[in-house]
């Protein structure tokens, strides 16, 4: 039997444990909320077989975080970090299309953009959705972007920042932008692995995802610039992931190279460093104070949107935006006020 005296240790150490509960309880709510997290990804279930596939294919390990995605992790999440809506987009892809041919690959793009309409309309007000394009075949990729924009009311387009080492200002590319230019779409650039240098190895243990990806942003950026696509679709609301990779850093040496270029108010009316300023950049991997004093040299507030690269990373970086010294004004631009700008229908849910 129990004795007295353990009985009442026991009670006791009930209460301290109970108290320590309600105190992480309380510890555990949000400290911010409302956020709109706009780059946050999703896989539908075809999607992450042919992804795992590719894996195996190419003796590359399944990322943990790929095999244990589901919906419910990712409300989860978003709860946790008083995140109120997730613009969804699909990961870095692989060998183009997964190395797929352009009708099997819109035949998957069509899967995955239901699969998120319908996470749409089981979860009111909790997602968006960058609408994903093959970018192989650029006539079934209007046929896409029809699709999503106008059946699924999808919040804009999602790409990767190249294809197969086909960079978006190529002229290839001219009747998707048109079209995008027309709608006043957004258009969203999210690094993949490229394939001009995946098998690159700087170091053991180096993930190439550590420095491509970020690469490869600046080499879209730059290729919209050098083909003229910036300066002639207006229109379009650009959006790069990472802070625009590597843009802040090199504004100046692109810059230098193209300012006495003889067609420079053909490509940048208004100057190179105008040109890059009006563009859109996530805050993934950018928070932290050398990068985020980079950004926000070359833009203002009113064109850095919240994004955490979930479920590769999370809302820890909001706590480091907390601390950058920024107005409340413009801190509600950033989580929230400039996403509900660039896609109207987030601010009506």
């Amino acid at each position: 039997m129990t004795s007295r005296r353990e009985f009442i240790a026991g009670l006791a150490a009930a209460s301290v444990a109970a108290g320590a509960g309600a105190a992480f309880a309380q510890s555990a709510k949000p400290s911010h909320h409302g956020v709109i997290d706009t780059h946050h990804h999703f896989w539908a279930p075809e999607y992450k077989k042919l992804s795992m596939e590719w894996d195996d294919a190419h003796h590359s390990r399944h990322a943990p975080t790929l095999v244990s995605w589901t919906p419910e992790v990712t409300l989860a999440e978003m709860d946790k970090g008083g995140v109120k809506t997730a613009v969804l987009s699909l990961a870095s892809i692989r060998d183009g299309f997964w190395g797929l041919d352009p009708q099997a690959a819109t035949k998957m793009v069509r899967i995955c953009q239901d699969y998120a309409a319908k996470l749409m309309s089981d979860h009111p007000g909790r997602f968006g959705l960058l609408a994903p394009l093959n970018m192989l075949d650029v006539d079934l990729c209007l046929k896409e972007a029809e699709y999503a924009l106008d059946q699924l009311h999808a919040d804009g387009i999602g790409v990767q920042s190249s294809y197969n080492n086909r960079y978006p200002g190529d002229p290839y590319y001219k009747p998707l932008w048109e079209e995008l230019n027309r709608r006043k779409a957004v258009v969203y650039f999210h690094g993949p692995v490229p394939g001009c240098c995946g098998g690159l190895k700087v170091g053991p243990g180096v993930n190439p995802a550590v420095e491509e990806v970020t690469f490869d942003m600046t080499r879209a950026a730059v290729s919209l610039l050098a083909n003229g696509c910036l300066a002639r679709y207006r229109d379009i609301k650009w959006f790069f992931s990472y802070g625009g990779g590597t843009v802040p850093m090199l504004a100046s040496r692109i810059n230098a190279f193209f300012k006495n270029a003889k067609d420079i108010h053909e490509i940048a009316p208004n100057g190179v460093f105008a040109e890059l300023a009006r563009l859109h950049y996530d805050t993934v991997n950018v928070t932290d104070a050398p990068s985020w004093a980079a950004l926000t040299k070359l833009v203002k507030p009113t064109q850095i949107v919240y994004g955490t690269d979930f479920p590769y990373f999370a809302n820890d970086q909001l706590d480091n935006i907390d601390k950058r010294g920024l107005s409340a004004h413009d801190k509600a631009l950033i989580l929230s006020g400039n996403a509900k700008r660039l896609m109207p229908r987030l601010a009506r849910i």
